[in-house]
Formats: structure tokens, C-alpha cells, sequence
């Protein structure tokens, strides 16, 4: 085999247009299919992102106040979206979501509005009952449990809050 004919049988390598378009038809078929498949998972990752901050936050304040002996308090800011222990950094909830304090008071009805203060005490006793956190039509209820400070109930889809 001489010099031409290498170069010959090596010239007909490689894809044609045909097959390059086909390929990026599959492939931009595949990321379009998938776009729509993960929409969905940001906002539900960060709305149980930002319950999970909650409850850290409140079992920091519990934690907090049982080693110090000391009374903690974690203000709630549901005009503002913002909550933390009281003298630390505090926190934003995302603009898209809406927080529901309820009382310990079986008969106290859901604070939506203004400030509302959790506090824990140093034996770790506390004033509420649970929290929804909304996002459209999530709610995660975050409930008050005597050992664990704070815990997420539930996530629940397709529920309005009360």
C-alpha cells in the first residue's frame, strides 16, 4: 500500500452532516426532557431547606438555653421573613414562602402577621405548638416535641393551611 492510498482510505473517515445532526436532535431531545422532569425539584429542595433551618435554629435556642441556664428567645418576623435566637445573626425565609406560628393555646388562632417570640426556658419547656411553612401548595409542618426541641412533621402537597 503506498503514500495515496493511505491518504485516500483515511479521507473517507469521520460523520457526515446527517449523522451530527441527528445525534445533536437526540441530545437536545434528552436535556429538554430532563429540563422539565428536574424543574421541579429546586423549590421543593429549597423549601425543606430552609424548615430544616428552623429547626436548627430552635434547637440551637434550646441547647443554648439549657447550657447557659439562661432564657432563649427566637423571634419570628412574619412581615419581614426574617427569625433567629435574639443577639445572634438572624435568618431569611424566601420571599416565595409564608410562615403560620401557632400557639400552645388550643384556642389561640394562627399568628400570620407581626412578631411572634418562641422562647425555651432553661429546663427546655416552650410556648408553641408548630409552625407551617408554605410554598404554593407544600406545607411543612414543624412541631414542637418535648426531647428533640423541634421536628418536622410532616410535608404534605396539595394542602391549604388552616
Amino acid at each position: 500500500m503506498n503514500e495515496t492510498e493511505k491518504n485516500r482510505h483515511f479521507a473517507y473517515r469521520g460523520f457526515t452532516l446527517i449523522e451530527i445532526l441527528v445525534v445533536l436532535l437526540l441530545m437536545s431531545l434528552i436535556a429538554g426532557i430532563s429540563a422539565v422532569y428536574f424543574a421541579g425539584t429546586l423549590p421543593k429542595a429549597i423549601h425543606r431547606a430552609s424548615a430544616r433551618e428552623i429547626v436548627s435554629t430552635i434547637k440551637y435556642a434550646r441547647s443554648l438555653a439549657t447550657s447557659t441556664n439562661e432564657r432563649q428567645v427566637v423571634t419570628f418576623d412574619l412581615d419581614a421573613g426574617k427569625y433567629g435566637v435574639k443577639g445572634r445573626a438572624g435568618k431569611t425565609i424566601p420571599d416565595e414562602m409564608i410562615l403560620v406560628v401557632y400557639g400552645s393555646d388550643m384556642n389561640a388562632d394562627p399568628i400570620q402577621k407581626g412578631q411572634y417570640s418562641v422562647y425555651y426556658d432553661s429546663t427546655g419547656t416552650n410556648n408553641w405548638d408548630r409552625i407551617n411553612l408554605i410554598q404554593g401548595d407544600r406545607i411543612i409542618r414543624i412541631k414542637a416535641d418535648p426531647i428533640l426541641a423541634a421536628v418536622i412533621a410532616d410535608d404534605e402537597q396539595d394542602k391549604r393551611h388552616d
